[in-house]
């Protein structure tokens, strides 16, 4: 009796063992070759794109350079972000590791990467977002506007102090300038320090109870993140008369603050980035990867810590490093600077009227494409939830051809010629466009390469013209076309 029982569960195993052999032999499985250099980069976007028309699947897959001293793996495949053997199915996500040369990427991995993010684009039949097809409209004429003696943060030509532009560094000093002579408004150098992203990041100025209020945000060195105000009296700062009207807690990084100021009405709004934590951008207990709103008065008087606090409202969330946001009558634009391969610019329109905050993709995306990001900051049902009111952005662009990080950014409505237009560039090549949101169009006014240093910040001078930081401290002059 014992013998039979046991030679049926034998036979029993044996069936299932054979199904679940022909089951998985049927599965599409990642090539072993995709590892240690044994493939060229070029052989494995073939195969690739071979397994996806054979087999009809949808998978998405991306090239991620890392540096080698091995010459034998210049422009071979390394790993990938899979274990070898891995079942590939719709839903995987497959990052092809390319060794690169520092300073001496190939042009063949250039091309490469190029003509994927492009069938992306196609795929997704997003064409007309690609800000990288944008048309040369006429070309931008630039002019050495003043040199600086810093990296150029914020600059504004709006201000209650006569200057014809006020301008920060992100060493921790505000300049005036009028008629070319260069004054010191505010020096907080000793308060922030200029590390890698650190430093003093944006400025505004507010008005309460008849007083002009010259506010900041930078980064302490404390350990927390400051937005800060100082009373103004006879154009002169004075210092003795800070007040912080919120302090955040950060960790040790040193990238990804945000910090821009925007003032609407009696209203100040902060985009803040995600501190290179992209959970924080998901979660609701952490105000960064956030844009928020605070009543600058209920500040004043009592200094905001925590995002909860009475005051604060979230406005949009799900940002990785919206540092150059700007105001364009009633909408915000932000420029998300994108991780490893998308950048994006996005319209959060009449935001005053919103009832709950916008999620706007990060973590889970890297603007319309699977982020691969793994960890749990929230549960799946609020992921879900995420992902299903997620909202796209207007306008993208790849890491492609040299372009690497999106710039914001102004309007320039005092332009008759380009009023309705909002002014984006690219960090890297110096690029900038021109974008109509509301008619669905991008020109290009300023082709790469034509300013000579990376550029940090876009803004209205005032007289028609753009002023553009940069990190050498040159601020230069457009004179649109």
């Amino acid at each position: 009796m014992l013998g039979k029982k046991f030679q049926t569960k034998f036979i029993t195993f044996l069936i299932i063992l054979f199904f679940g052999m022909c089951s998985s032999s049927n599965d599409i499985t990642l090539p072993s070759s995709f590892n240690n250099c044994e493939v060229s980069l070029n052989a494995a976007l073939d195969e690739l794109k071979s397994i996806k028309e054979q087999n009809s699947l949808n998978f998405e897959y991306r090239i991620v350079r890392e540096q080698t001293t091995r010459d034998e793996c210049v422009d071979m495949v390394l790993g990938t972000n899979l274990p070898q053997g891995s079942v590939i199915s719709d839903s995987s996500l497959i990052d092809l590791v390319v060794g690169v040369k520092k300073d001496e990427i190939t042009e063949s991995v250039i091309k490469s990467e190029y003509e994927l993010y492009m069938q992306q684009i196609m795929d997704m039949e997003i064409e007309n977002l690609n800000l990288l097809d944008s048309q040369l409209f006429g070309e931008g004429k630039i002019s050495n506007y003043f040199e600086g003696v810093g990296v150029i943060s914020h600059i504004s030509h709006s201000n209650p102090l006569g200057y014809d532009v006020v301008f920060s560094v992100a060493e921790g000093v505000i300049y005036g300038l009028k008629n070319g002579i260069q004054e010191t408004l505010l020096d907080v150098s000793d308060i922030t320090k200029k590390e890698s992203e650190a430093g003093l990041h944006s400025f505004n100025f507010f008005e309460l109870e008849n007083n002009i209020n010259l506010t900041i945000t930078y980064s302490g060195l404390d350990n927390y993140y400051y937005f800060s105000s100082y009373e103004v009296e006879d154009n002169v700062v004075n210092l003795s008369t800070k007040k912080d009207i919120a302090k955040f807690e950060t960790n040790e990084n040193k990238v990804h603050f945000g910090g821009k100021i925007l003032k609407y009405k009696e209203t100040a709004v902060l985009c803040l980035g995600d501190l290179n934590s992209p959970g924080n951008s998901a979660k609701f207990d952490s105000p960064w990867g956030k844009i928020i709103s605070l009543d600058f008065k209920s500040g004043y008087e009592s200094t905001f810590t925590n995002i909860n606090s009475e005051n604060i409202d979230v406005i949009a969330y799900g940002f990785r490093n919206p540092w150059s946001c700007f105001l364009e009558n009633e909408t915000i634009v932000v420029p998300d600077v994108g991780n490893s391969h998308w950048e994006e610019i996005n319209f959060i329109e009449n935001f005053e009227a919103q009832e709950e905050p916008q999620f706007y993709g990060w973590p889970w995306l890297e603007s319309f494409f699977d982020a691969n990001y793994t960890n749990e900051p929230v549960s799946n049902d609020i992921k879900e939830q995420q992902l299903q009111n997620n909202v796209k952005p207007s306008f993208i662009f790849p890491h492609a051809n040299g372009y690497c990080a999106v710039i914001g950014g102004t309007d320039l409505n005092s332009s008759r010629k380009w009023n309705g237009y909002v002014f984006v560039g690219d960090f890297c090549t110096g690029t900038i466009w021109a974008i109509d949101h509301k008619q669905k169009t991008k020109l290009k006014i300023l082709d790469k390469d034509i300013i000579p240093y990376s550029i940090t910040t876009i803004q209205d001078s005032g007289n028609e013209t753009l002023l553009v930081g940069t990190t050498s401290g040159n601020i230069f002059e457009i004179n649109l076309p």
